[in-house]
């Protein structure tokens, strides 16, 4: 009799495996795991099985290399946390919560600035890899951004995430998608990704 799973660990990850030992899950493989018809509107199920849900299906998603956008290269992970589901940026992954977490990400923040222009972004790791260290540039290119002078990553991650939930419907994999039951924003410092849903959650526990 087959054993079951330690507290915590999902089944999910044997939902789809490659054909061969060592083959890589593409996308298109991945969309076998239709059949999982997660609900993930919170006005449809309780508020806090909406959120684990469109935290599972966003980290199938990462694990089975279906996202295909540029939110591939730079998030990692996302989890439940009050009352929000976090998608986890990988430079500030494991830094944790609470205020020695803060000062953390505000000096991980110092430190990628001073790599160069928009280095949390796809295309600023691209050039750091490139050339190197750009102090100068970065900081200007700080400035520039936070006076809203200049387009940053963060202004699309919110779309390159409503691109992925619409696939990840497309597929099944969740049902009861509606962006306007859900606000999409990103952290201050540190690039996360906050989805909130937009209900009030003492209706539903």
């Amino acid at each position: 009799m087959a054993k079951n799973p330690p507290q915590g660990i999902s089944q999910l990850n044997i939902a789809v495996s490659p054909k061969l030992p060592g083959e890589p899950v593409t996308a298109r493989m991945a969309a076998g795991l239709h059949d999982m018809q997660l609900p993930v509107s919170p006005s449809a199920v309780p508020v806090q099985k909406a959120l684990q849900n469109m935290a599972k299906a966003i980290n199938i998603a990462f694990e089975h290399g279906f996202l295909e956008n540029e939110l591939e290269s730079v998030y990692k992970a996302a989890r439940v946390r009050k009352g929000t589901v976090q998608i986890l940026h990988a430079d500030y992954i494991g830094l944790g919560d609470g205020v020695f977490a803060r000062i953390g990400r505000a000096a991980k923040s110092i430190e990628l600035t001073f790599r160069g222009p928009d280095p949390a972004s796809p295309q600023g790791k691209k050039l750091y890899g490139e050339k190197g260290r750009r102090p100068l540039s970065g900081l200007l290119n700080f400035i520039g951004r936070k006076l809203d002078l200049i387009q940053e990553f963060e202004d699309q991650v919110p779309v390159f995430v409503e691109q992925l939930l619409d696939r990840l419907e497309a597929t099944k994999i969740i049902t009861g998608w509606d962006r306007s039951e859900w606000t999409i924003a990103t952290t201050n410092i540190g690039l996360d990704v906050i989805l909130t849903p937009v209900v009030d959650t003492t209706e539903k526990k």
